[in-house]
Order: structure tokens, then sequence, then C-alpha cells
């Protein structure tokens, strides 16, 4: 089960990633930003331990409910969110380029999402090159218990 947010983070996994076999939550666009997490926690309660569930989220969306990393945590929700990191919400800054507006409020400050996964108590991973994501996405599904794949990755790319 797999749970989208919204933003750049959708059009590259709508682009990048082939769905067989695979159920996909998606909130329909409308506004829903920091929809996975919160999705992804819903599946879970519903299936728990029958099939993986995975949050796909940018960083602006995980941080509209990070401390929820928490919740998993405490309830051994054994959810995998997988952020990808851009340091800007870079949906609307693409608007606004399309606009031929001025780019103003879409910078981001994160923190290193892995480390505050660990210090909630759960696995936290991060990824900075591509050779080493197959391998970091392969010990984040292994996992047994929650965990976070930061991925970091360039927002002028989509």
């Amino acid at each position: 089960m797999i749970c989208g947010d919204v933003g750049n983070n959708a059009y590259s996994f709508g682009r990048y990633f082939e769905t067989q076999d695979h159920s996909f939550l998606m909130s329909g666009y409308l506004g829903s930003i920091g929809f996975a997490l919160p999705a992804a926690m819903g599946a879970f309660a519903a299936v728990e331990h029958e099939r993986p569930i995975i949050a796909v989220a940018g960083d602006g969306g995980l941080c509209q409910y990070l401390a929820e990393i928490t919740t998993l945590v405490k309830y051994k929700m054994s959810v995998k969110v997988i952020v990808l990191n851009n340091n800007e919400l870079g949906k609307i800054s693409k608007e606004q380029r399309a606009a031929e507006f001025d780019v103003w409020a879409t910078s981001l400050v994160n923190p290193s999402f892995a480390a505050y996964a660990e210090s909630c108590g759960a696995l936290g991973i991060q990824v900075k090159e591509k050779a080493a994501l197959d391998m970091a996405i392969q010990q984040l599904l292994k996992h047994d218990g929650p965990g976070l794949l930061e991925v970091h990755t360039d927002v002028a790319l989509i």
C-alpha cells in the first residue's frame, strides 16, 4: 500500500514508479499537502501487517505531520516513510515561475529527517548519492518497525 503526498514528489513518483500489484492512496491533489503520512497510518490501522505500508512525501508535506513519527514508534506501526528532501516547496516555486512571478516564501530550513526519525526511536536512513539508493530502500523495507528514508533531491529536476 503506497500513500502519496502532493507536490513535486507526486510528479516524480508518477513519472518513475511502475505500479504492479500495489494499492495506491492519493488525496486527489486538492491542496492537501501532508496527506501521505496520516493516510499511511490509517492504512496501517486497516490492514496492519498484511502488507507493507509506504508513505511517499516531500519535505514540505512531511513537516505538516513530522511529530507523528513518535506515534508510529509508540504503537509499533511498521510504516515506512520515504521523504524527498529538496529544501523547498518546489511545486509552489514552479507555479510562481510559470506565472512569471518572483519565487517567494518557498525555501525551507529542514532538519535531518533521518536523524529526527532516529531520535524518535525509528530507523532513519539518509541518501545523498544515487548509487546508495537501492541498498537504502532494501534496508528500509526489511526493517521490522517504523522507518524513514530521506532522499536528497534537486528541485530543478522536475
